[in-house]
């Protein structure tokens, strides 16, 4: 009997990063650092870590399951193709931080970069994963034929794919709360002014 993942992660992947993308274009680069006193991340902070995660995201996945096939790429990380930690000046030990774990005195000093260059950055970011899995859809849209091997790599990338959009969730869910502390203005008011 085939079985077929649970889940439409493409679509549920491009209404987070247009909901994440959207709330970031309302803001200006002084909202995007505005953080409240005691707390060490900004929306911009959020932004960068996520887009740092999806870009890595692939990157792993190729490197954790070469069977998938070559049809997927290198597995460079926009990140380093481009030079992003030396171009905005990140900290020599920071370069391939990816934001998780980070002291609070580390995350708040990380020199996040104009709205414009992070939002170029979150867009490639979120372009390479939506092809990636798009990708991985086509090719493997169910388990027939497939071997036990690949079967397994196919549905641990599935599970790694729900856990990062569950990631994105929670993160989506932090700059909601700071962008309504500084506007009084989050997607929960909005729904209701327009109800």
């Amino acid at each position: 009997m085939p079985r077929y993942a649970l889940y439409d992660v493409l679509q549920s992947f491009q209404e987070t990063h247009r909901v994440v993308i959207n709330l970031a274009g309302e803001l200006n680069d002084e909202q995007l650092r505005w953080r409240p006193k005691g707390y060490p991340t900004s929306i911009g902070f959020h932004l960068w870590h996520l887009a740092r995660e999806s870009d890595n995201l692939k990157a792993e996945i190729l490197s954790h399951f070469p069977q998938i096939g070559p049809d997927f790429g290198e597995g460079i990380e926009i990140w380093q193709r481009d030079a992003l930690a030396q171009r905005w000046n990140f900290p020599r030990g920071l370069h391939e931080t990816l934001g998780s774990g980070l002291s609070d005195e580390a995350a708040a000093a990380l020199p996040i970069p104009d709205k414009e260059e992070l939002l170029d950055y979150l867009h490639a970011s979120y372009k390479a994963i939506e092809s990636f899995v798009d990708l991985l859809d086509s090719k493997y849209a169910n388990f027939e034929n497939m071997e036990d091997d690949l079967c397994k790599a196919v549905e641990n990338i599935r599970l790694n794919l729900l856990e990062y959009l569950a990631h994105d969730c929670r993160h989506l869910g932090m700059m909601e709360c700071l962008k309504g502390l500084q506007t009084g203005v989050g997607s929960a008011t909005e729904k209701r002014n327009k109800g």
